[in-house]
């Protein structure tokens, strides 16, 4: 997707993926000096990650709620979040035995 809306869901995966590490991160290694449960500040969620290795839960649970509180948003937009809600449809068409099933399978 490119656009304003490709760079807005890109932003939002990137988003949710690091919370993602960083809750993995805590989970994996909480015993660790840079893991804490309670310390860091939570930041918006287009902001830059901090410049430290510092992992905080309330940071990441602030972040995914600062998400959860865009997307609905943007649901309830009206047409913006049609493409979000029902997805797109496409076709792939061609000769036989040239990848079509494995294109499919990537996406």
């Amino acid at each position: 997707m490119e656009g304003e809306l490709g760079r807005l869901y890109q932003r939002w995966s990137e988003t949710l993926t690091q919370a993602l590490a960083h809750l993995e991160a805590y989970i994996d290694f909480s015993e660790d000096d840079n893991v804490s449960a309670g310390a860091g500040t939570a930041r918006p969620c287009c902001s830059p990650p901090p410049p430290s290795r510092h992992v905080s839960l309330p940071a990441v649970d602030a972040t995914v709620r600062v998400l959860e509180q865009e997307l609905g948003a943007h649901l309830q937009d009206g047409r913006r979040g049609e493409l979000l809600r029902g997805g797109v449809r496409a076709v792939i068409a061609g000769p036989p035995n040239v990848g079509k099933s494995s294109l499919l399978n990537l996406l």
